[in-house]
């Protein structure tokens, strides 16, 4: 099964929906949601990259927060989601909002320098969707380890068939190294949850916790949980690369270090994702080339992050790269562009096997049945 293990959903302001079945910690007042479903703060809706890839996407960049911004938002979704032919299954993604250290949920922002939610999606919509389409989409739930009773949620996420749980500490503020969040990798470990955890740079959202940014505490928390017996199956998105290439990357090669040796035997991934933008091409390349990493990669593609071909002109042909480009899906053009530049077939196989076997979804009859 192939699976994109890393693909946003995330609409400008989406009222609370009452006809849809609500996780019992996801209501109208819970804190930090805003009386929504999914919203989009001000201060991400003036940053120019969402400009950008709303043009790029075909949406009306001139469009308000609201129901027709977020419908151009869905179709769009919809035509890229549809067309990605070789993936199985996409893990469609909730985001949870901030919390400060208190464990304080705090909504929406629209200064530059607050501290707060720049994108929040709920768990219980997500699963709306995927539970519509269980031969298409999977469930990634998104819990933030410092509320209240998190692991009690998880526990209800579990159950409810989440494939995995999505974190992005620089921007919600999660110390791998608080006991909060040990208590909760602990909880994963033993419902056989993955977490997909970025770090590395950021781009999308606000970096509002720059110290969250290197791996270094996650490595250590690892250690922690491992001599325990305790440690949770983890994916480093973007193989905590930088943003750009004049960037310090030491925490990306120390990351690298441990995959090949203290963690080469322990359950420590790194999806592939975004590495087809700018700024990261180069480092795509490079793992693309280090076959010995192959074993720790997983696919994913990080959408609605665009795909970049020109980069690679050196290493795939015109017309190869022209079939590519012509694949309406960016999802598509993501991973015949990974396939292209040589990256083993278990990478883009190994996600569906670090998902829990009750998350799988029902078998897609329309799928190729192997495309080992």
């Amino acid at each position: 099964m192939i699976v994109d293990v890393h693909c946003h959903v995330g609409y400008s302001n989406m009222p609370f929906d009452a006809s849809i079945s609500h996780f019992s910690f996801e209501s109208a007042a819970t804190a930090g949601a805003d009386g929504c479903e999914s919203y989009f703060s001000r201060r991400m809706l003036a940053r120019p990259g969402w400009f950008f890839i709303k043009r790029w996407l075909g949406i009306d960049p001139s469009l308000p927060p609201g129901p027709e911004l977020d419908r151009q938002i869905a179709r769009a979704n919809e035509r890229h989601w549809n067309a990605a032919h070789s993936a199985d299954r996409l893990v469609l993604l909730a985001f949870d909002a901030y919390h400060d250290n208190d464990g304080r949920a705090v909504g929406a922002v629209h200064r530059k320098r607050d501290r707060g939610t720049d994108l929040y999606v709920s768990n219980s919509l997500v699963r709306g969707i995927c539970q519509a389409r269980p031969d298409r989409y999977l469930f990634g739930a998104s819990i933030h380890p410092y509320r209240d009773g998190a692991t009690d949620m998880l526990h209800e996420v579990a159950s409810a068939g989440a494939a995995l749980v999505k974190w992005l500490p620089v921007h919600q503020n999660i110390d791998a190294l608080d006991p909060r969040t040990l208590a909760f990798m602990r909880i994963a470990a033993a419902l056989d949850i993955p977490l997909l955890i970025h770090y590395g740079g950021e781009m999308s959202l606000t970096r509002q916790h720059i110290e969250q940014e290197h791996p270094g505490p996650l490595l250590e928390a690892l250690r922690k949980l491992r001599s325990e017996s305790a440690m949770p199956k983890v994916i480093v998105a973007h193989v905590a690369t930088p943003s750009f290439p004049w960037q310090n990357d030491s925490g990306y090669r120390m990351f690298l270090d441990a995959l090949l040796n203290e963690f080469r035997d322990a359950p420590l991934y790194a999806d592939i994702s975004a590495l087809a933008a700018f700024g990261r091409t180069g480092r795509l390349r490079e793992l693309a080339d280090r076959p010995e990493l192959h074993s720790k990669m997983v696919w994913g593609t990080d959408f609605p992050i665009p795909v970049l071909l020109a980069p690679f002109r050196g290493r795939i042909d015109r017309a190869k790269r022209k079939r590519i480009a012509g694949e309406t899906s960016w999802i598509e053009r993501d991973y015949l562009l990974k396939k292209a530049l040589g990256f083993d077939d278990a990478v883009f196989h190994r996600g569906g096997e670090l998902i829990p076997p009750d998350a799988r979804g029902v078998d897609n009859p329309t799928a190729p049945a192997d495309r080992a």
